[in-house]
C-alpha cells in the first residue's frame, strides 16, 4: 500500500516539477544542461520514475528559481 502512496506521490511531483520548468520556458535538455546532468534523468524524475535524492531535488529547485518548499507542494 505504502509503496503505491509512494509512486503516486513521485509521479505528482514529477508533474509539478514538469510544470515549473516549462513555465520557465525550459526545455528537459535546457535543464539538464543547468543540473550538469542528463536530459534522461530529468525525463524519468517528471514521470515519477525516479525517486531522487533531496540534494538533487535542492538543486531542481535552485535552477527553477523556486524554494525547495515550493517544489515539493504537491498536495
Amino acid at each position: 500500500m505504502q509503496e503505491l502512496k509512494d509512486k503516486k506521490f513521485l509521479k505528482k511531483l514529477g508533474n509539478h516539477i514538469k510544470k515549473l520548468r516549462t513555465a520557465k520556458g525550459l526545455t528537459q535538455f535546457d535543464l539538464a544542461i543547468k543540473l550538469n546532468n542528463y536530459a534522461e534523468q530529468i525525463g524519468r524524475i517528471e514521470r515519477g520514475e525516479l525517486n531522487s535524492s533531496i540534494c538533487t531535488l535542492k538543486n531542481i529547485a535552485e535552477r527553477l528559481d523556486v524554494s525547495l518548499a515550493e517544489l515539493l507542494n504537491v498536495d
